[in-house]
C-alpha cells in the first residue's frame, strides 16, 4: 500500500488507537510513554474485538470515540489554537459554537476510520531529553505499515487538573493543528464571516488537502 494512504490512515485511526482508553490512565503521576503504551494494547484489542460490529454501526463507532475522548483531549485549548487570531474578535457564542462543531468533526472523520487498524505493528519510543518540558510531554511512535515502511507519529500532551490531555498530533511531519489553523485562516479570507467559516468547517477535507499536498512533494 502507498506511504500516503498509510498516513491517511493513521491520521484518522491513530489518534483513536492512541487517545481512546486513556482517560482513566492519565494521571499526574503517570509516565507519558506508559500511558501511550497501555492505551495502544488496549484499544488495538478493542478494535479487533469488535470490528465487525464497529463496521456495521457507524453510530456504535462515532459513539465509542465521542465516549473515550471527551475526557481526554483538551478540545478548548486546541480550538483556541485553531482560531488563532479570530479567537479574540469571535463572541462568545461564535467559540462555544465552533468548539462543537469542531469537536463533532473530529469525531466523525475518526470514527470512521477506526477500523482501518489491521494489525500493522506500532512501537512507542523511548522518551529522549526534551520530551517532558514543565507540563509539557511529547510521545513519539512508530507504525510500521505491512509494506515496511515507518509512519513516525507524535503526540503534544498537556498535564490539565493532573491529567494528561492531548493537545496536537504530528503524523509523517504533518502538524494537524496548524493544518487546522490554516484551514480556519483562509475561511475567513474566503469569507470574511466567522458564522460562515463554522458553518462550513470540515476536518476531513482538510485532512485531505494536506496529504494530497505531501504527495505532490515526493
Amino acid at each position: 500500500m502507498h506511504l500516503q494512504r498509510y498516513i491517511r490512515t493513521w491520521l484518522h485511526a491513530g489518534l483513536v488507537v492512541l487517545l481512546a482508553g486513556m482517560a482513566t490512565l492519565a494521571h499526574a503521576e503517570s509516565d507519558p510513554r506508559q500511558v501511550v503504551s497501555d492505551a495502544v494494547e488496549r484499544m488495538t484489542s478493542r478494535i479487533e474485538a469488535e470490528r465487525e460490529a464497529l463496521k456495521a454501526d457507524p453510530d456504535k463507532a462515532k459513539a465509542l470515540v465521542r465516549e473515550e475522548l471527551a475526557d481526554l483531549v483538551d478540545f478548548k485549548r486546541i480550538t483556541r489554537m485553531v482560531m488563532g487570531d479570530y479567537f479574540g474578535p469571535s463572541s462568545k457564542e461564535q467559540k462555544y459554537r465552533f468548539l462543537d462543531v469542531f469537536k463533532n468533526s473530529l469525531i466523525n472523520t475518526y470514527a470512521s476510520g477506526i477500523t482501518l487498524y489491521d494489525g500493522q505493528k506500532i512501537e512507542t519510543l523511548p522518551m529522549q531529553d526534551g520530551d517532558r518540558k514543565g507540563d509539557y510531554a511529547r510521545v513519539r511512535m512508530e507504525v510500521k505499515t505491512n509494506s515496511g515502511q515507518v509512519v513516525p507519529i507524535y503526540y503534544t500532551l498537556f498535564l490539565r487538573d493532573d491529567q494528561w490531555k492531548v493537545i496536537n498530533v504530528y503524523v509523517n511531519g504533518l502538524d494537524l493543528r496548524d493544518t487546522f489553523k490554516s484551514q480556519f485562516a483562509q475561511g475567513m479570507q474566503q469569507y470574511n464571516d466567522i458564522d460562515k467559516v463554522i458553518d462550513n468547517w470540515s476536518a476531513d477535507a482538510k485532512i485531505d488537502a494536506g496529504i494530497d499536498e505531501a504527495k505532490q512533494g515526493e
